[in-house]
């Protein structure tokens, strides 16, 4: 499994201008397996995966429902799953072996496919191969060049939260980046829109009328969020009453409505009703969303790593309960860290800056600096193990540790704290 694993991540990233002219060519080879299944395509800043296990959990209860996801946390595999159940080892290496001839073939002619082309091929030729019912597809970066964008017709385009991310591949705007997410959006293909703002309504707006597309969306005053808290989220929406979520944070709240919108469209198509939908959304968990990893001491991780999820994540952790809250963060270099450590410094009562195994790692002298700048007391430690620990040792009974920042900082956490256990 590591050499089937390790040519898929050895392929890096895209190399000169995005296109889809490269997986095309390699989709090709497998006369296009994205063309044959039933897809659900989602695009967003925020809130893609938690609206993708939303959609699928349910799904699943009554079709072989197949998830394409990133990143992933612990595994390569869970990137490709279906039902719940990520691809095997076996599974995966016969897939690599498919793909390597006809992958080294299109380098020999100058089309050289990234990690993540590679990966999104993969998926799809297995979920044909596997005769999925629907697959819901989640879009690694923007929508408009993103890879998963060689599906000709999706059953269904959905658009999740809009924000300033990723601003040196998607544009320095909200309409510049929304125009990238409404690149998802297909002629005549239904589109269902998480209530963002008025900028990037306005540009789904009229990507809907070029492409004769039903758009649904919906307004938050249409929900009626009766508890959120650190226990559980329960609200009313629309004809859905006492609708309730293990997933924490007001904000899956919403994107649970956005799923609403879906699976109440297409209930029929899928054989689903509403007391199935709501037992399916209640048992839908995200893992690195708000996840807790310990309980003794208390310990929470969160994947927030951008302006919006943080304002999230910090909403949701006022309405806990705790004596003294210890964050435990990194972050990448092309994020918003001074923001991101600002908002951190607000709420912390102890403050441990830490490193990131990554090539896009900010410099961690320079973020321990910046740090202690805005939170005179903060505590850096470079080896994230050992800063973790450090959290869990000044942790008091009533305390609640939280690390956030990054999700390639949370994979290595919960994967230590899994082996710890």
């Amino acid at each position: 499994m590591d050499e089937a694993t390790n040519f898929v991540l050895n392929r890096g990233t895209s190399k000169g201008v995005h296109t889809l002219d490269k997986i095309r060519l390699l989709l090709e080879e497998f006369d296009n397996p994205q063309d044959k299944i039933r897809t659900i395509h989602i695009a967003g800043t925020n809130g893609k995966g938690s609206t993708t296990k939303m959609i699928a959990k349910v799904l699943a209860s009554k079709n072989k429902t197949a998830t394409f996801t990133s990143p992933y946390i612990r595994r390569i595999n869970e990137a490709i799953a279906i039902n719940g159940c990520d691809i095997s080892d076996d599974e995966f290496i016969d897939l690599v072996k498919k793909i390597k001839k006809p992958i080294e073939n299109l380098d020999n002619k100058g089309y050289y496919l990234s990690y993540f082309e590679v990966l999104t091929a993969m998926a799809y030729i297995f979920f044909y191969e596997q005769k999925v019912d629907v697959a819901i597809i989640e879009t690694g970066l923007g929508g408009l060049l993103d890879c998963t964008n060689i599906i000709k017709k999706p059953l269904a385009s959905v658009i999740t939260t809009i924000s300033m991310d990723h601003m040196n591949i998607l544009g320095n705007s909200i309409e510049e980046i929304a125009y990238q997410k409404a690149g998802i959006i297909k002629k005549d293909c239904p589109v269902f829109i998480y209530p963002n703002n008025q900028i990037a309504m306005q540009v789904f707006s009229k990507k809907v009328d070029e492409t004769n597309s039903a758009s649904f969306t919906f307004n938050k005053d249409e929900v009626n969020i009766k508890q959120a808290d650190d226990k559980a989220n329960v609200f009313d929406f629309r004809n859905y009453k006492d609708v309730k979520l293990k997933l924490l944070g007001k904000h899956q709240i919403y994107n649970a409505c956005l799923a609403l919108l879906i699976l109440d469209h297409f209930k029929k198509d899928f054989n689903i009703d509403e007391k199935i939908i709501k037992e399916s959304l209640e048992n839908t968990e995200n893992i690195g969303r708000l996840t807790t990893i310990s309980s003794n001491p208390r310990v929470i991780v969160d994947g927030s790593h951008n302006k919006e999820a943080i304002d999230a994540l910090i909403d949701t952790i006022r309405n806990f309960s705790y004596d003294r809250l210890i964050i435990g963060f990194s972050v990448l270099g092309d994020k918003d860290y001074e923001y991101i450590i600002r908002r951190l410094s607000e709420i912390a009562d102890e403050l441990v800056v830490t490193s990131i195994d990554n090539p896009r790692a900010f410099d961690f002298d320079e973020l321990s600096k910046i740090t202690k700048e805005k939170f005179k007391s903060a505590i850096a430690i470079e080896d994230n193990k050992k800063a973790y620990e450090y959290s869990k040792s000044i942790c008091n009974r009533n305390d609640l540790v939280l690390w956030c920042g990054s999700f390639y900082l949370i994979s290595d956490i919960i994967s230590y704290q899994s082996e710890d256990q």
